[in-house]
């Protein structure tokens, strides 16, 4: 539905003869948004907030589309508050995940962002290829469909949800691991502005600020910008300059409207932009030989020897490159959307229609070095989603709470994928004596030669869905959701092949070569349906007034998929279309819970058991029968992550805020038994399909906690000093799908702190910051090239410090 028309529908709604306003009659009882925005009521102070720690109120969230206060809800919940994230100055996901042990959040580049709970969402192996991931990513009730639209700071942020474990029935499409919810601030009837201003090492210049009013009768506004600018950790010896350099602009405006004490709507648009110069690792060494002693045939040494090139092989602390390319990679994204609101008394009907883009035009280096390998190797998107929701929610608190909607999404993602290979590709790639050929053949083999393939998939999914809380006594809830999900994919894919010297000045194996470098692909079609039914069932109860327990059974989907890809060849050479389909992954969640406040809420303790099981599980297969081998995904096997994860806040004096989290998560393949072998064990004549069932997840460290307090004091009558410092690590974990050693990320921990003053009115503050305080080398990810074994790394940032002047009117 068009967004003029799903504004028009309510505003005339609003129109009719309307029942009364509901109002809350007890402490228990919310009051509708749509209230809560009427004239004389301010939403800035009215809307759900995730209020600071030391304050003793309820956090309130609105994981079960109500606003709730979070220890009365039967989930797994952990709610960061902007006011503190702020103080921290994190405002990107990758700063925000350090706070959330269950989450965890890398990237080898901002368009291939790895995000997972509890082991699951993101499968290292199907990052990059279009399929969808099971962490949904929401920003004030709007799906972000791309893992990429997720890379870009986070403005005027009100707070931030993770829910952990399947939200299927009120989230929707693909929530199979959980949900991250941002929700931003409001505009506001009373005037207000702030703003802050960030300069640190590596050239960091930050500003963020935002306006806020009225600007006509019963229309408020408000607008928001951020500029950061910060040159690069990396430095390119090779081009003699700073790489991996962070652009981020976003302007987000908004507009509020209350025609009538019941009617509300929200318009809100944005956009954003980034640019870097990236994405290259280090380089950490190469191998000489397989694990069982063989030599590797043309390794990395003998392959660089040909032209004498000595790469930068210096300590990972020195953060080296010599990259021969690396142009800026543009990401940029943007939308409107119609947040409306109509409050019938008993219900209130809330629509969110919404039309979003994301672009991503990278030119980065595939092969890391000064050699001119690889000229060209990039994938460029243009993703177009729409969705509209439709929710009837009851108000207040009756026997049977309730909400309702349907939910429609389309997206369609054109994408141009190129490789060009540059002179030295030929020699680095074909082995000497290969069919007899010189090295001036196999440099003319590859020269200039590319392939240039182009696809366009696209999804159309609608829902219809339900949830009631049946409050079977005082103390006692059950509550009970179902969703059925139709879902249709289709689009296309082709890979044509050009470039190089003319074919009549190469020879036989000449052509045979370059035609496996370079395959083409016929154009071919995909169009496939699903439908699902996916639920959750929860029973918790209140032991006395600040005690819930729970026990709670979802049931998940993560959408299927296709193949648009280089697949497999049929002998007559066309694709194998019945390995394009991807079927949906099956999400089996059980959990238990315990939420608890203790001493006048100045100690809060939460805690809970899960096992997931995940059935078709999507990874990765290899064709290793064809060189280059050619990857696909399927449905490989089923994975299990279970464990214990708890929370404990305090509050023991005035002014001092105590928290420790963290989570045990073995999570494991239980049966993935045609995974390909790492590259270190394929020696040749060794197996080269290996049986991963029982070894660990990707991407999962088993162990992971943080830690953190702050001490605020007042220095005079005017002025507050605070302190803090906040503490996070996490194990082990691997950052490639078949568990090469290489790929092995060791355990590390990351200090931050900051300390400042402020205005006891809060209108300004100064501190002093760290993030990686202790300048800890850590790597996002590692892994090995199957292109000579050499090995390499993405190094974490490293220690960061500035100086934040902020102000508040």
């Amino acid at each position: 539905m068009p967004l003029p028309l799903t504004a028009w529908l309510l505003a005339s709604a609003g129109s009719i003869s309307a029942p009364s306003i509901h109002t809350a009659t007890a402490p228990d009882t919310l009051r509708p948004a749509a209230e809560a925005a009427a004239p004389g009521n301010d939403p800035a102070t009215t809307t759900p907030s995730a209020v600071p720690a030391d304050s003793g109120s309820d956090i309130l969230v609105t994981a079960r589309r109500r606003a709730e206060s979070v220890q009365d809800v039967p989930l797994a919940i952990s709610v960061l508050g902007g006011e503190a994230l702020e103080q921290k100055g994190a405002y990107h996901l990758q700063q925000i995940y350090q706070e959330v042990p269950s989450l965890t959040v890398y990237t080898s580049n901002p368009r291939n962002v790895t995000v997972n709970i509890r082991g699951l969402g993101s499968n290292v192996a199907t990052a990059n290829n279009g399929l969808d991931l099971g962490v949904g990513f929401y920003v004030d009730d709007v799906y972000y469909a791309r893992v990429g639209q997720s890379g870009f700071d986070l403005v005027d942020l009100d707070r931030v949800e993770i829910l952990r474990g399947p939200q299927g029935t009120l989230f929707g499409r693909n929530t199979t691991a959980g949900a991250i919810v941002v929700t931003t601030k409001r505009p506001s009837f009373t005037p207000e502005a702030s703003g802050d201003v960030s300069v640190g090492n590596y050239g960091l210049f930050q500003a963020r600020g935002s306006l806020s009013g009225p600007v006509a009768t019963n229309v408020a506004g408000r607008l928001s910008f951020e500029a950061t600018k910060r040159d690069g950790f990396l430095r390119n010896i090779f081009q003699d300059r700073r790489v991996h350099d962070f652009q981020n602009y976003t302007v987000r405006g908004q507009l509020l409207f209350t025609p009538t004490e019941a009617l509300t709507v929200r318009v809100i648009g944005d956009y954003a932009r980034q640019e870097q110069n990236c994405c290259v690792p280090v380089l950490l060494g190469s191998l000489a030989a397989y694990d069982n002693g063989a030599p590797i045939a043309f390794n990395y040494a003998q392959r660089i020897a040909q032209f004498g090139y000595t790469p930068p092989l210096a300590d990972p602390k020195d953060r080296i490159t010599d990259s021969d390319w690396l142009g800026p990679i543009r990401m940029e994204q943007g939308g409107v959307q119609v947040n409306a609101e109509y409050d019938f008394g008993g219900a209130t009907l809330t629509s969110v229609s919404a039309a979003r883009f994301w672009n991503w035009t990278p030119r980065n280096d595939p092969d890391y070095s000064a050699l001119n390998i690889s000229l060209e190797g990039n994938q460029y998107d243009r993703q177009r989603q729409f969705s509209q929701e439709f929710r009837l929610a009851s108000n207040g608190r009756r026997t049977l709470d309730w909400v309702v909607g349907l939910y429609a999404f389309h997206q369609k993602i054109p994408g141009w994928f190129i490789n060009e290979y540059g002179r030295d590709a030929g020699e680095f790639l074909i082995a000497p004596g290969t069919a007899g050929l010189t090295p001036a053949q196999r440099r003319a083999t590859l020269e200039g030669t590319y392939t240039y393939a182009s696809s366009e998939p696209k999804t159309t999914s609608v829902a219809a869905f339900g949830q009631g809380v049946w409050h079977l006594t005082d103390a006692v809830d059950l509550t009970v959701g179902l969703r059925y999900t139709h879902e249709r994919k289709y689009g296309f894919y082709e890979q044509v092949r050009g470039g190089g010297s003319p074919l009549a000045t190469l020879t036989p194996a000449q052509i045979a070569l370059r035609n496996a470098y370079t395959p083409i692909y016929a154009r071919y079609d995909l169009d496939r349906s699903w439908g699902d039914l996916s639920g959750t069932a929860s029973l918790s109860g209140k032991l006395g007034e600040d005690a819930l327990v729970y026990v709670t059974y979802a049931r998940g989907q993560k959408s299927g998929g296709l193949n648009f890809a280089t697949l497999p060849l049929s002998p007559d050479g066309a694709p194998l279309l019945d390995l394009a389909v991807v079927s949906p992954e099956k999400v089996d969640n059980y959990e238990v819970g315990l939420k608890s406040e203790w001493f006048d809420r100045r100690l809060t303790a939460n805690f809970s058991a899960f096992l997931t099981d995940v059935s078709n599980y999507q990874s990765t297969i290899v064709d290793a029968s064809v060189v280059p081998p050619r990857a696909y995904i399927a449905n490989v096997g089923d994975v299990r992550s279970y464990g214990i994860e708890g929370d404990v806040r305090a509050r023991p004096v005035a002014g001092l805020s105590l928290y420790a989290s963290g989570t045990w998560n073995p999570a494991e393949y239980r049966r993935y038994s045609n995974a390909q072998c790492p590259f270190e064990i394929r020696a040749p004549g060794q197996p080269t399909v290996c049986d991963l069932s029982g070894r660990r997840l990707p991407a999962a460290p088993r162990w992971a906690w943080s830690a953190g307090a702050s001490y605020d004091a007042a220095l005079s009558d005017t002025v507050t000093g605070f302190v803090g410092a906040d503490y996070a690590y996490r194990s082990s974990f691997y950052t490639t799908y078949n568990l090469s050693r290489f790929s092995l990320v060791e355990g590390f921990g990351l200090l931050n702190a900051r300390l400042g003053v402020r205005g006891k009115d809060g209108r300004w503050e100064a501190s002093l910051w760290s993030r990686n305080l202790l300048n800890k080398l850590y790597f996002y990810s590692k892994g090995i090239s199957e292109n000579g074994a050499v090995f390499y790394g993405q190094p974490g940032d490293p220690r960061t410090f500035g100086l934040t002047l902020r102000h508040r009117l």
